[in-house]
């Protein structure tokens, strides 16, 4: 059976400049199908949002982060993340563009799960061009070649977070994350705990 794993992103993939965040996660949340999650639909009813209101962990009030986790507790998910501290980042990913470094880890974060748990499946980003999906695919495939494994993912796709819940639940979860590892602050995290699969922390 088809499985969407939505990747959603806290902090940039930038290294070298005092612009740029000193982290960066990568949030992959796996669910069975791309519909829209009831209980995110409730909560918006609940909280007088419109239909469409899009939850952004930044952009979302204490209260609400909080009803948002509560609401997606009986929700059947998984969570497979890394976080990145750029200030300990590995010599072998120090000189990778900020592009390549986001293909690289998220390769590594798919590859870290058996060949049981993620395969054939579809991976959803949020608002990738086409040109960094291509790149995606060619590297996916060129390490699966090498490490003699099968692709994980039938299609890699783009979509809108605006309308998409999946991706909506990746944002909130990596931002959870990143307060959790660089905040000391896991009031949200612990709230999904149980439904973290993997988690890599880098540097």
């Amino acid at each position: 059976m088809t499985q969407y794993f939505f990747v959603d992103e806290s902090g940039d993939p930038g290294i070298g400049n005092s612009k740029n965040s000193p982290y960066y996660v990568i949030a992959m949340v796996q669910v069975a199908n791309r519909e829209h999650i009831a209980e995110l639909a409730s909560l918006r009813r609940e909280l007088h949002l419109v239909p469409d209101f899009e939850f952004h962990f930044y952009r979302s009030t204490d209260r609400q982060k909080e009803l948002f986790f509560q609401a997606v507790q009986p929700f059947l998910f998984r969570v497979r993340a890394v976080a990145l501290l750029k200030s300990n980042v590995p010599p072998e990913l120090r000189n990778l563009t900020s592009t390549n470094l986001e293909m690289e880890l998220l390769t590594r974060l798919t590859l870290r799960a058996s060949e049981l748990d993620i395969a054939n499946d579809i991976l959803v980003l949020d608002s990738a061009p086409d040109s960094f999906l291509k790149s995606l695919r060619i590297h996916l495939t060129r390490v699966c070649k090498q490490e003699q494994r099968e692709r994980p993912f039938k299609k890699i796709v783009s979509s809108n977070s605006k309308h998409d819940d999946g991706l909506q639940l990746a944002d909130m979860v990596a931002g959870a994350i990143r307060l959790s590892v660089w905040e000391n602050n896991s009031t949200y995290y612990r709230m999904f705990a149980k439904k973290v699969v993997d988690m890599w922390q880098e540097g």
